[in-house]
């Protein structure tokens, strides 16, 4: 178990995915820091929620987004069907350990490799944005607040991707076959709901709330801000929470009485809560407790 354990934790630290953790890590860093300009906002609490913001965009879309969400896909889709292509699969069935412990080992392996990856993201985000943007105490505390957010969130978006990922693993044969379908999932996670919500919007047509059931950017979304809400939640003006409505649908715009509401500001920003995040977090739960039921199932039975 030791060896194999081992074995997947070393594919899943290769050079090119600690390469790209790097890099996205210092990408969000870099960005983060050059817009930071304290000394032209008077109110500190403005300038603390706008900087948030961003930074819960970057974690969001880019280090838990696009980066740990292809990085968790490319390694569950191969964990068995790479075996299985290369036939290596075969002569670990013989040796001297069952099936289940195989794959349970190959799992540990690369939930532990794909932690250190987004850690190593994560940690250096914060280090360039901090550094870059000359930040004081009060800024970095602020800002540092919301880690545990964002490692519950990857916890989860992990979880789910992985699960997924090695049961298409386990049926398939080939870990291209197994690859694809995760892509298509983290696209329609992160991009398309995106672009429809804009078109929408130009459309001057109101989104029925019937399409939060199959919106999974906002399912995770949702999550992201579950997330956040246990680190002190997200706060800011309609116009700093206009970007976040837009891309990712955990707020949404409500129009005030112009009767009691004089001059410009004519809409605030309230928490889109179409779904239950209760009930989408039991979903989620489900499906990843069935997803690796399943593979356990499916490799005890599968011809190698």
């Amino acid at each position: 178990m030791k060896v194999i354990f081992r074995r997947t934790l070393e594919e899943s630290l290769r050079i090119p995915a600690i390469i790209i953790s790097i890099l996205a890590g210092v990408l969000a860093g870099v960005a983060l820091g050059r817009t930071a300009s304290y000394n032209t906002i008077p109110a500190f609490s403005y300038y603390m929620n706008a900087l948030l913001i961003r930074q819960h965009m970057a974690v969001f879309f880019l280090i838990n987004g696009v980066v740990l969400m292809t990085m968790i896909s490319a390694i569950s889709s191969g964990l068995i069907a790479g075996e299985v292509h290369e036939g290596t699969l075969r002569i670990l069935v013989t040796k001297p350990n069952s099936r289940s412990t195989i794959l349970a080992s190959k799992i540990l392996g690369m939930l532990t490799g794909t932690a250190i990856l987004s850690l190593l993201a994560m940690t250096l985000m914060y280090i360039v944005e901090i550094f870059m943007g000359k930040l004081d105490g009060n800024l970095v505390k602020g800002l540092l607040s919301y880690s545990p957010a964002y490692l519950l969130y990857g916890t989860i978006v992990t979880l789910f991707f992985s699960s997924l990922g090695v049961l298409l693993s386990c049926v398939a044969k080939r870990k291209v076959v197994a690859l694809l379908p995760l892509l298509a999932i983290m696209i329609v996670t992160l991009g398309l709901p995106i672009v429809f919500r804009i078109v929408m919007e130009f459309a001057s047509v109101e989104m029925s709330p019937i399409l939060s059931l199959v919106d999974l950017n906002y399912h995770f979304s949702s999550i992201f801000r579950w997330c956040c809400d246990l680190c002190g939640g997200i706060h800011g003006t309609a116009g700093q929470l206009e970007s976040l409505a837009m891309l990712t649908n955990m707020f949404e715009a409500r129009r005030l009485d112009p009767d009691v509401v004089r001059g410009p500001a004519s809409a605030i920003m309230k928490e889109n809560n179409s779904l239950p995040i209760m009930g989408i977090l039991a979903i989620y739960g489900l499906l990843i407790c069935i997803n690796y039921l399943s593979s356990f199932i499916i490799i005890r039975k599968k011809d190698v």
